[in-house]
């Protein structure tokens, strides 16, 4: 199947792999030179997209032996400012070739002219846009909308590193890739069309208003967008994925305020909403300027300070304290030190080779200085020990090294890390010639506990419970009744007919079951009329069978486990 690029086609879709379309005898086929100056040929298979400025298709690379999807923009302004959109479209082929290196970025394959059009080419991304999922799925809770800023807000901290402004942040520029294994990085942000790169000094310059309006911050609607245009539109997206209405009907246009708290379906807690609220302040100055602020309130991270006055080890003059101690090691602009700081080009550290990730960016960050290795090893449960490798024809300032070593361990949050042992060695020396070592800051670390209670998910869900907005929202649910009547049901049934130890037990049953109900939910959807449909028939079964037993010994335990796990069998995903 083959579709016709030529916009006048009146007939594009071609049901064999020809050459030539059959209905206006264009071209099917996209003839480009990759970087490596190979022929590269695309056929296109659909049409995903239209707008103003082209079209964008859904092609295949058919230049590889096995099949290879891409995603290829067709450029054709039909706006009086063609000039400034073709400015437009070249610059999202040079963008997508910097910020493509990140992973939750689409790659740009390829930039090129046929017959007239221009032609981008770049990563198919396989999955769902955040508008799809709304609609299949309904209003987002709390947890999902924490997930999509922890996953989203690393990638604007990267490109505003690179100083790229996206400008068109909404639902349908975010994707969720289809990918069971991976728990985070999950979500790319794509069409990178309306990007503008940040030159020259930070007052914004007016230019073009460019965007999609219901999302748009107020200084870009004036053309002036900044780096904090992002952070608004990114905090319009939640409010519209926490209430499912159109952002127009969530703003109070006689009191000049968002009032999407009036229409929330499930309560979100205080700390998150604050955060919210910051986010779509009218006034940038009141607003955030950087991802990494907001990633801070969300999941903060602990701070190194030298712990003691560093020892350098020399055999012959035996140790030596070094004269001056530096100073606290954060995320502070106050700290200035080599460009290899940026923490743009670090990828996310995933927790189960977080080790291993911070030995490579350690690595990576001193190789300019004459460390030649870096080792980084757990040695106690709150310790890490790091050993740097010289070699002995370079010398080395060690304690220059420490705020640098200090900056990425901060970066990686390791919230339960408290001390980190530094050693310094020639060639693998089993004598270290330095020696330091960095503690967490204590009163960074008693701030951080604080807000992490603020935010602990269970707490948050805890203090919903006296909330009259939280129970009118239960009430209104089909499912809230059914879980309590499932819940009446097995209590009788191991209080009245099978009682397992104690008749107190039913309660523990039905909780536990409940508990197990919640927890499968949350990964997969549940079967749930078929579930309470078979706890009804026990019900029933029992109350009808005028029997009253005693259960001792592995098969009651047997029998509750089996009540208790009865909701994973009712899971859609294992059906």
């Amino acid at each position: 199947m083959s579709y016709c690029f030529n916009p006048n086609c009146s007939y594009p879709q071609n049901y064999d792999h020809g050459n030539f379309c059959q209905n206006c005898g264009s071209k099917l086929l996209l003839n480009s030179v990759s970087d490596q100056g190979e022929s590269v040929i695309y056929r296109g298979i659909k049409l995903i997209g239209q707008g103003g400025f082209g079209r964008t298709f859904l092609a295949v690379d058919q230049s590889k032996s096995v099949i290879c999807y891409c995603v290829i923009k067709q450029f054709f302004p039909q706006s009086r400012n063609r000039e400034k959109a073709t400015e437009l479209f070249q610059q999202e082929a040079e963008r997508l070739q910097t910020l493509g290196q990140h992973p939750q970025i689409p790659k740009g394959l390829g930039y090129f002219q046929q017959e007239g059009y221009q032609y981008l080419v770049q990563e198919f991304i396989e999955g769902k846009n955040l508008a799809q999922e709304l609609e299949e799925k309904g209003a987002f809770d709390q947890e999902k909308i924490i997930i999509i800023l922890k996953d989203l807000l690393p990638v604007l901290q990267f490109i505003q590193e690179h100083k790229v402004i996206h400008r068109d942040i909404k639902p349908e520029n975010i994707i969720r890739r289809f990918d069971d294994q991976k728990t985070t990085g999950n979500l790319v942000l794509v069409d990178f069309g309306a990007a503008k790169l940040v030159t020259g000094g930070m007052l914004p310059k007016t230019g073009t208003m460019i965007g999609s309006a219901a999302y748009t911050a107020p200084e870009q609607l004036m053309g002036k967008a900044v780096f904090a245009s992002d952070l608004y539109s990114l905090g319009v997206t939640c409010i519209h994925l926490l209430t499912n209405v159109p952002p127009f009907d969530l703003f109070d246009s006689t009191e000049g305020n968002w009032v999407w708290r009036d229409y929330l379906k499930t309560p979100i807690s205080d700390p998150l909403g604050s955060i919210l609220d910051k986010m779509l302040q009218s006034a940038t100055r009141h607003r955030y300027h950087s991802a990494a602020a907001i990633l801070q309130q969300i999941n903060p991270k602990s701070d190194y300070v030298r712990a003691m006055p560093g020892l350098t080890i020399n055999p012959e003059i035996g140790f030596k304290p070094l004269l001056k101690q530096p100073e606290l090691v954060s995320h502070s602009p106050a700290i200035t030190v080599d460009k290899t700081l940026e923490i743009a080009e670090i990828p996310l550290a995933k927790p189960l080779d977080k080790i291993t990730q911070i030995q490579e960016a350690i690595q990576k960050r001193l190789e300019d200085y004459g460390i030649v290795q870096v080792q980084v090893n757990q040695t106690q449960r709150y310790q890490l020990t790091i050993v740097l490798n010289r070699d002995q024809n370079r010398e080395i300032q060690y304690k220059q090294l420490v705020p640098i070593i200090g900056y990425e361990l901060t970066h990686f949050q390791l919230n339960k890390i408290e001390k980190v042992k530094l050693l310094g060695r020639v060639n693998n020396s089993d004598v270290p010639e330095w020696q330091s070592s960095l503690k967490v800051d204590r009163k960074t670390q008693f701030k951080n506990k604080i807000i992490r209670l603020q935010n602990n998910n269970f707490l948050s869900q805890l203090s919903q419970l006296k909330s009259p907005q939280f129970w009118l929202h239960q009430i209104q649910r089909r499912e809230f009744w059914m879980d309590g009547l499932m819940m009446a049901m097995i209590v009788f049934i191991f209080t009245d007919k099978i009682i397992i130890l104690k008749p107190i037990m039913a309660l523990l049953i039905a909780g536990g079951f409940l508990g197990v109900k919640y927890q499968v939910s949350r990964q997969h959807p549940l079967n749930i009329n078929q579930l309470f449909a078979t706890i009804t028939t026990l019900f029933l079964l029992f109350g009808w069978l005028d029997l009253r037993i005693w259960v001792q010994g592995s098969f009651g335990i047997i029998l509750a486990g089996l009540f208790v796990s009865m909701p994973i069998f009712f899971s859609r995903h294992s059906s």
